[in-house]
């Protein structure tokens, strides 16, 4: 099949946005369509990994991008106490940025009467000659539609995250450091320029009642003898927000298509994933790109994007899961021998584990 002159998208998170750049760069006309009054995003950390520079680069956004954040050179597990259990450098730094920040750079670079607020479109509201990208997020009505027995996979696991303006010792900068243990983890990742993004994953147990209206002070009282830096970086954070850690199993869809007729779902519309690998939105950035590459070529083969897509998306999924079921355990002693593994892990195991999220997708010539 070949392309025509227009690419509907729905849905304007990370995997609407930058398919609409990556489209704009190819000369591919096409209309986004966000239910929203606005497109924007909290103010939370988003981690991007080094395969996605060059991406960045050809979108011509990786210098602005730079500027956003901070490089990532050091990796750290801490206890309670902030003594360090293992630390490992990062051959290949990533870059830690405000994910706000970087969704309005992509839009300042798309024209407005291409983008379209306060609409809600389903796939019923196009023709069949219409090419449809469905990037509308975790709970995609697509997806639903399609596959209405295809259920999210909960983690058992719940998340507050946000961003914190503070000046911290110099051994933060450039770094990212995970309290683990305890059931209970609290990361402090820098994000430039004196702020810090952070967030805590705590399982979702009878102890947690009402966790989206948990106070300051109740996030506080959850690290009792912990490092009262924990405590300052809560407490002067401008913002906490919540969500449920989801994503839908590999298993679970591996006999399902990701597309019917010129109808195609990217990003966590179909993939989604836990935020253990810090790599959801580099998934979907990579998505965005492969698409207008073969968009560009004339090709309508969405089986082959899947095909292309399915075995690096399913990697970082399992991974990530695994990850975040490791390091919540429950078992007071299992708890010592995650810390003790985490302890003796050597430094090329660790680059084995990270090296998944820097694979690159072979792109379609």
């Amino acid at each position: 099949m070949k392309t025509q002159k227009q690419i509907n998208i729905i849905g304007g998170g990370i995997a609407g946005l930058t398919t609409a750049l990556a489209l704009q760069n190819k000369g591919i006309d096409f209309r986004l369509f966000e239910k929203n009054e606005q497109i924007t995003y909290e103010n939370v950390g988003f981690g991007i990994s080094a395969n996605i520079f060059p991406i960045l680069e050809n979108l011509n956004i990786l210098s602005e991008t730079e500027k956003l954040g901070a490089k990532i050179k050091h990796f750290h597990f801490v206890d309670k106490k902030l003594n360090y259990i293992n630390s490992f450098p990062i051959k290949q730094p990533a870059l830690s940025v405000n994910r706000k920040d970087f969704y309005q750079l992509i839009l300042n670079r798309l024209p407005s009467d291409k983008i379209f607020l306060n609409t809600e479109k389903l796939t019923a509201d196009f023709d069949d000659a219409q090419i449809v990208i469905s990037a509308d997020g975790i709970n995609s009505k697509t997806r639903k539609k399609w596959y209405p027995n295809l259920n999210k996979r909960n983690s058992n696991q719940i998340l507050w995250r946000g961003i914190t303006k503070i000046e911290l010792e110099e051994k933060f900068k450039n770094s990212y450091h995970d309290f683990v243990g305890n059931n209970l983890r609290f990361a402090i990742i820098d994000t430039g320029n004196d702020f810090y993004s952070w967030y805590i994953t705590k399982q979702n147990d009878n102890t947690t009642n009402e966790p989206e209206n948990y106070t300051r002070e109740q996030l506080i009282n959850l690290f009792q003898n912990y490092h009262p830096i924990i405590k300052e970086i809560i407490q002067k954070s401008d913002n906490v927000f919540f969500s449920v850690l989801e994503d839908i199993s590999p298993k679970h869809r591996r006999d399902l298509s990701w597309h019917k007729g010129k109808t195609l779902l990217i990003g966590d519309a179909i993939h989604p994933t836990t935020p253990n690998m810090a790599n959801g939105g580099c998934l979907a950035i990579e998505d965005a790109y492969l698409l207008a590459k073969m968009l560009e070529n004339d090709s309508l083969d969405f089986q082959k994007f899947q095909d292309i897509r399915t075995k690096k998306v399913n990697a970082v999924v399992r991974q990530s899961w695994l990850f975040g079921q490791l390091l919540h355990q429950k078992n007071s002693a299992m708890d010592k021998i995650i810390k003790l593994g985490l302890a003796m892990t050597p430094k090329f195991v660790f680059n084995k584990i990270y090296s998944t999220v820097l694979t690159t997708t072979k792109t379609p010539n």
